[in-house]
Order: C-alpha cells, then structure tokens, then sequence
C-alpha cells in the first residue's frame, strides 16, 4: 500500500518540502601566518610520527606531546582535543591503562570546557574502557552509561549501540544475566539494521550465554542459531572476524551440552580439535580439550578419558602460564573428582581459589568458593569470604542496575514520543488513502515507467562509471603536468646553476621554492579521513587557504550529519571545494571567499562565492580544474554551475542529491 501511494504521488507531481534554517555563527579564523606554512608543516609531522605504528613508543610519545603543545599556541581547539584523545590511546599501549585513565579525564575536562559533545561522548568511553580493563566494573559501567546518555542524545545511534554492547558485557562479567540480556537487547534496537556487525555479534552472543545462564539453553539456541546464520554473510563474517568463529562454535556445542545433547556437542569441540594449530589464541587447543573432557564427564561420570583430556589440558595451561585456563581447568577437575575422590576435589579447588582471587571477577570467584564451601562445610573462614564475596557481587549488580535504570526509563520515553510521532504520520497518510481508488487504472503504465526507469538508470550507472575514470585520470595527468613543468622545471634550473657555479646564493633560494611546490602539491592531494573525523579534516583543509589576509567564512558547516553520505561523496566534497579554494589563491586576487552549506530534505547545497578579478565566462571551461570538479560532482549525480564576470568575482553552486 505505502508503495503504491509513494508511485501515485509521484505521479501527481505532489511535492512535500520542509525549511531547513542554517546557523550563522561561525566567525572567520585569523591567524598569525608569520613563519606559519613551516610551522603548520612542523606541527603536522609531530602528529604523523605519532600515528606511525612503525616509530618506536618513545619517538610517538614525544611527537603527540610536541603536536599538543605546537596546536595549543595556535589556540586551536579542534586540533588540542584530536590530540588529547590519541595521546590516550598511546598511554594506554606503552603504560597501560592507569596511565591512559588520567588523559582521558584531562580529555574530557577539556571536552567540557569547550562545549564539544562528540569528544565528551568520546571522553566518558574511553574513561569507562580504560576502567574495565582496570577492573574497576562499577565506575567503568558508570562512565559507560554517561558517555551512552550522550551518543544517544546526539541521535549517533552506531556509537550509542556500541556503547550498549560493553555495557552488556560488563553485567555478563558480574553474573548478572538478566541485566546483560535487557541492555543487549536495547542495544540491538540502535544496531539491528545497521552493518556493525561485529557488535551485533557481540550483542547476539551475549544474549545466548544470558538464557544458557538462566536455565533456557533452547532460547539461547535461538540466539546462537542467529548468529551462525550471520557469520555466513561473507561481508559481515569479515567485520566479525573468522576467529571469532571457533569461540561461537564452542558456545555452540555449550549449549547441547545443557539440552543433554552430548554427542552433538562433542562431535563440535571434536571438529574444532581437528584444526589444532589453526584454531586462534582466544580458543586455543587446551580450552576445547578440557571442554571435551568436562562434557564427555557430563555425559557418562565413569569415563576415564574425561579425566586425561581434563589433565593434558591443564598441563598445556600451566606451560604457557595461561592462569584464566588454569582456573577453569581447575574447576572442570572439582567438578569431576567431588564424588570420587575428596581430596583432589579440594585440590583443585584450592588451586582455582589461587587462580582467580586476585584478578577481580567476583563471578568467578563465587563460583569457586561455592564448589569450596560445599567441600569443606566446616571451614568457617571459606563460608565467610563466600558471604562477602556474594555480597559484593550482589551490591555491584544492583549498582549497576540503579546506574542504567533511569536511561532506561528515559529512552522508553523517547522511543514513546517517535512512536507517537509516527502514529501522526501514519494517520495524515491513511487519510489520503482515499485518492489511491482513482489511481489503480495507472498501474499498468506505472509497470512500463518502472521498467523504463531501471533501463535508464542502468544505462546512466555506465556513463558514471565512465565520467569517474575520466575525472581521475584528468586528476593524474593534472599532477603529473604540475610535477613536470613546475617542480621539474626548477629543479633543473638549479641543477644548471649549481654546475656553473655551486656558490650561487640563489640556489637557497630557489631550492626552497620548489620544496614550497612540492609541499602544495603534496597537500592538494594528501588523504584524508572519511570517517567521525570527516567535518574535522574538511575544515583544517579549508582553514589552509586563510593565508596572506584571506578571510574565509564557512556557513552551516557544522550543522551537516556527515555520517549520512556515502564516502564518494565526502571524497568529491573535499576535493572540489579543495579545487576551488586552490584556484581562488592561485588566480582571483580574493580577500573574502563565503561557503554555505544547507543539508535539504532532498540536497545537499554548497555556494561558493569570492570577490577576487572573476573571470569572463568563455574562459571558465577551458581551465583543466574547473572541468575536473564538473565532472567529478556528475560522478556521484550532483550538479556544478559557475558564474562568474570579469571584476566581479567568482561564483560556483554545488548541488548532490540526498
């Protein structure tokens, strides 16, 4: 029906628009550019040496430190929170996270102050990240939820998911199952369409260890089943991981262990032997033989060869000093020994008490101080520390639960308020069903433009696919020309100098004219980041041509959702508006260059205006630049009009088809 009425308004040429209002706030950027193209050059370095995993961890310490500082004296707010967040980052990987817990606070402090939400957001997780790996599981989850609260608040429902997804696993890690099965749930609502599959994974997965943990392995089969179905999508398998597989697969055979399945849970973990040395370090061999072991002790209690696969995998664990296996090897053999031999029971229950105490998973902890107290029920001190122990336990849990209930409780509110928004919507559309009645007789006609549309719309993929190739070879012969005749030129000029005479002063001088060409060229053509850090690049790359008195006021560019565009269309945007800020230095004599960006309901439109010389109009298409940015915005089905008159400035109007 909905498809239906959409062909029939189309038809009718009935056209719904909203007016969008673009902020006017943004105030030009001066900066003094004494010395500042070397500076700027300087400063950058310092951030690649940073970001190369080849330097060593003292160089890129040093470089971040020199790039904070360098962007700090320029008073650039932008560029001082990028840095503050890697500078974390490499904390964390050179001195763990203590250290990387104490940025992240100067971080998000500095985030406050600036009012900038997306690294408060930022901020606050990698507080809460940093936390967990310090098993600090109540202030982690605490920062957790603020740095959701955020994400969610700024409608980035991919972050908020993801922020949902380790939150749900911390509850796992405290036993609460009930708590990790609700926000894994409520995260899938922020995710479920999306392609983060590797966090829809994490959300299916704890879902099924929740129902395995409840009693309910059918329903975790359910889950389980579901993702097993999304591991064969070769794209999402990709995103996942292959060695995430073998983890599923044991999970897997988990749960036909708890449906008493036991022949077709061993004939899993059996199959996953098979592959030995291929199967990755977070499933390695020893997990998967002492899992076989405990289910073939599971199936028949009198099987001796539970306990030698239960031996041989402790024996692997200890050699590679493996203490989380030897922990639960340990308690495999508890298991397997309570009722034949005492004495060894309480061994390796022992021995797991030793593994585990000190490691902060309380969850794991009580599981094995309730296999010591039934063991040694006359041990007073054992049955106290299970009482504090479980007391803990149950004082994180419910903190947690107090943490996260009110987020809760206001998303269901927001979730209530879009649903009644859609309710609306769907009400002023069924009162227009009336008009559908008249519309059946165009259903034939409708086939033949459908049909005919699909052949156009082929036809004009072709002719895109084409456009693109041209504009990048138009691109690389406009480098390779520049190479050629600006920087090769010089070069050899010098090299004709410095053979006559290799005193010559001005050899200095023109040396550094072409390392000043070579680095334009470098820029013009540098990448750059298409991701989060799109809007960031986007504006430095701007901000670049604001040298030598020309101010740059850039309209409603921080109103733009980039995340909605496809990245072709962010790489076109950044490389046409670079092409035409690169032809406003180099030609137009300009002192002021106004950009507006307004993000329609069916467009995105970007102006562009000058008030340099202009150009008369017979000389606009015969410039190679100016043809390339045409052809690259047909490329992705936009639109470039120029306008432009000798002595009145240079005009271009950009416009992309949401």
């Amino acid at each position: 029906m909905k498809r239906v009425l959409v062909l029939s308004l189309f038809y009718l040429n009935i056209v719904i628009s909203f007016v969008f209002f673009s902020c006017d706030n943004n105030k030009p950027l001066e900066t003094d550019m004494q010395s500042g193209n070397e500076k700027i050059d300087s400063i950058y370095n310092f951030y690649s040496i940073a970001k190369k995993d080849s330097e060593p961890g003292e160089s890129r310490l040093i470089a971040i430190e020199k790039f904070i500082n360098g962007v700090k004296e320029l008073d650039n707010d932008s560029l001082t929170i990028r840095g503050l967040y890697y500078q974390a980052r490499l904390l964390n990987k050179y001195f763990g996270p203590k250290r990387a817990l104490e940025k992240s606070h100067e971080l998000l402090e500095f985030a406050k102050e600036i009012e900038d939400s997306l690294y408060i957001g930022r901020a606050l997780y990698r507080i809460g990240f940093y936390n967990n790996k310090l098993e600090n599981y109540l202030e982690s989850f605490k920062y957790y939820n603020e740095a959701f609260k955020v994400r969610r608040d700024l409608r980035d429902s991919i972050s908020a998911g993801k922020t949902l997804t380790v939150m749900s696993d911390t509850q796992r890690i405290l036993g609460d199952y009930n708590a990790s099965k609700t926000t894994a749930t409520d995260g899938l609502k922020y995710l479920e369409n999306s392609t983060e599959y590797r966090n829809i994974a994490g959300l299916y997965h704890n879902i099924a260890i929740a129902f395995i943990e409840l009693g309910n392995p059918n329903e975790a089969l359910v889950w389980n089943n579901k993702l097993m179905t999304l591991t064969k999508d070769s794209i999402a398998l990709k995103k996942i991981g292959i060695n995430k597989i073998p983890i599923i697969t044991n999970t897997r055979a988990y749960i036909f262990a708890k449906q008493e399945k036991y022949d077709e849970s061993i004939a899993i973990l059996k199959s996953l032997l098979d592959k030995g040395d291929e199967l990755p370090e977070e499933t390695n061999f020893s997990m998967v033989l002492s899992n076989l072991g405990y289910i073939k002790f599971l199936q028949n209690p009198d099987n001796e060869e539970s306990e030698k696969l239960l031996l041989k995998a402790l024996q692997i664990r200890q050699r590679e000093d493996n203490i989380v296996g030897q922990f639960s090897s340990n308690i495999h053999l508890t298991k397997y020994y309570k009722d034949k031999d005492l004495e060894k029971a309480r061994y390796h229950a022992d021995q797991a008490y030793l593994n585990i105490k000190d490691f902060g998973d309380y969850e794991a902890l009580l599981e094995v101080l309730t296999l010591i107290t039934e063991l040694k029920p006359d041990s007073l001190e054992d049955h106290q520390q299970f009482k504090e122990t479980s007391l803990k336990l149950m004082e994180l849990r419910k903190k947690t639960r107090e943490i996260y209930a009110p987020t809760r409780f206001e998303n269901e509110n927001l979730l209530k308020e879009t649903e009644e928004k859609e309710q609306q919507i769907i009400k002023v559309r069924n009162q227009n069903t009336i008009y559908l009645l008249g519309m059946m007789l165009l259903l034939t006609a409708i086939a033949f433009a459908v049909f005919f549309f699909r052949q156009r719309t082929k036809y004009l993929a072709q002719q895109n696919q084409m456009v693109q190739f041209q504009a990048s070879y138009e691109t690389e012969t406009r480098i390779s020309k520049r190479l050629h005749d600006d920087l090769g030129n010089d070069i050899f000029q010098v090299m004709l100098q410095y053979q006559n005479n290799p005193e010559d002063p001005k050899i200095l001088s023109k040396l550094n004219t072409a390392y000043a060409k070579a680095r334009d060229i470098s820029r013009e053509n540098n990448e750059f980041e298409t991701d989060e850090e799109y809007p960031e690049e986007l504006s430095n790359m701007l901000q670049n041509y604001t040298n030598n008195g020309i101010q740059l006021m850039a309209r409603g560019l921080d109103t733009i959702d980039w995340t909605t565009f496809e990245t072709p269309v962010k790489i076109t945007v950044y490389r046409v508006l670079q092409e035409l800020m690169t032809n406003m230095q180099k030609h137009s004599s300009a002192s002021l260059v106004v950009l507006k960006f307004v993000n329609g309901n069916d467009s995105l439109d970007i102006s562009y205006s000058d008030n340099g010389v202009g150009m008369a109009k017979d000389q606009l298409h015969s410039k190679n630049g100016l043809r390339n940015t045409e052809k690259r915005i047909q490329a992705i089905g936009g639109t470039l009009i120029f306008d432009s008159q000798k002595e009145k400035g240079f005009k271009a109007n950009i416009r992309i088809p949401n």
